[in-house]
């Protein structure tokens, strides 16, 4: 077996500069997820952006199911969903919400790791 390893990227390689990210969950979840986001990143705690603000480029929904994942997705058709699930879901939970629309499914509740898939998300929304 083969293993690559690739250079450390720099922070200019890989930064987004500015990202409004849309947290849609139960007070206290996730409660330090600005810590492990890069710098000038903005999570809001709402199920909807306040009057006058810009759209979100991400929506991290808490444990939802389809319905909830598509009514975000059309809420807000130019952001990327990403669904949080219990490491504990199965599989057919994690088909149900991909289907549903979302972009991105993270089986984890450690926000570190929900972090790194936002990271993901806003990388490959500025290809």
């Amino acid at each position: 077996m083969t293993i690559v390893t690739l250079p450390k990227r720099t922070p200019a390689a890989h930064a987004v500069e500015h990202v409004d990210v849309l947290l849609i969950a139960p007070a206290g979840r996730h409660a330090d997820l600005e810590r492990h986001l890069p710098h000038g990143w903005v999570v809001t705690r709402r199920h909807e952006p306040p009057a006058g603000c810009r759209e979100p480029d991400i929506v991290l929904l808490d444990d939802p199911g389809p319905r909830t994942v598509t009514a975000a997705c059309l809420r807000h058709p130019a952001a990327s969903i990403v669904a949080v699930l219990s490491p504990y879901s199965d599989h057919q939970a994690v088909v149900d919400v991909l289907e549903a629309g979302a972009d991105a499914c993270v089986r984890s509740s450690t926000t570190a790791v929900i972090a790194a898939h936002l990271e993901a998300c806003a990388r490959r929304q500025a290809a």
